[in-house]
């Protein structure tokens, strides 16, 4: 059986509706537990895809985490090798960062938030279906320019790039596009501290939540259905 390879970093963000439609088209997963210090494979080759996902950690924090430019380097040969790619918030930065693009702490941006398609998104084959703007899940502090020769897809009201298109396959989404409430609620339920920090009420999460996650969620697996697509 075919597999798509998939870094994890954290207990709390896993892929979510990700995996359930990648395991729907009848495809395999190799997933990586790095929060396990599970080894990170270094040929991109033997697989359909690659699946980044979302982390606390930032690009800057290679001194500390080896990981990190472990797999940026991994990044940067599946776009040489025209692979499907698909980043999720850290896993976009990392995206950006193999695309020769600085990461950079900046402005948080915590809870549901409007997201608006730029133009490029209209046209492209994975996210022109998204209505022009719609509710999705941000959890950042660290931001990127739009890599040269990208398309740009998504932005907001604080994150300027929050979707970008290397080559044909290659996508840096920073929304939590992947999430179900329920993994909403745990990552709530886990994060106390840290929207204290932020000045963030885990009730206005949990209650948007209620009212956004199952259109989102829609939204979201048609995405996925058409970028898993891209590897036929």
């Amino acid at each position: 059986m075919a597999e798509f390879l998939l870094l994890q970093h954290e207990p709390t963000e896993g892929p979510g509706t990700i995996a359930e439609e990648i395991l729907g088209a009848g495809h395999g997963i190799r997933t990586v537990r790095i929060d396990q210090k599970e080894k990170i494979p270094e040929d991109p080759g033997p697989y359909l895809g690659l699946v980044v996902m979302g982390g606390n950690m930032g690009v800057y924090d290679q001194g500390r985490l080896p990981h990190l430019r472990q797999e940026i380097t991994l990044l940067e040969r599946a776009v040489k090798a025209d692979k499907a790619i698909l980043g999720v918030c850290l896993g976009a930065q990392l995206l950006a960062a193999a695309a020769g693009v600085e990461v950079k702490p900046g402005e948080k941006e915590i809870g549901w938030i409007p997201v608006h398609k730029m133009p490029d998104a209209c046209k492209d084959p994975v996210l022109r279906r998204l209505p022009e703007k719609f509710q999705a899940l941000m959890w950042h502090g660290d931001h990127f320019s739009l890599p040269s020769g990208a398309a740009h897809l998504l932005g907001t009201q604080k994150c300027g790039c929050a979707g970008f298109r290397l080559g044909k396959k290659a996508y840096g989404l920073v929304p939590h596009l992947e999430m179900t409430a329920a993994m909403v609620d745990k990552m709530v339920a886990e994060s106390r501290g840290e929207l204290a920090a932020a000045n963030v009420e885990p009730a206005q999460i949990l209650e948007d939540t209620s009212e956004y996650a199952e259109p989102t969620e829609e939204l979201a697996r048609t995405m996925w259905k058409a970028w898993i697509s891209l590897t036929a």
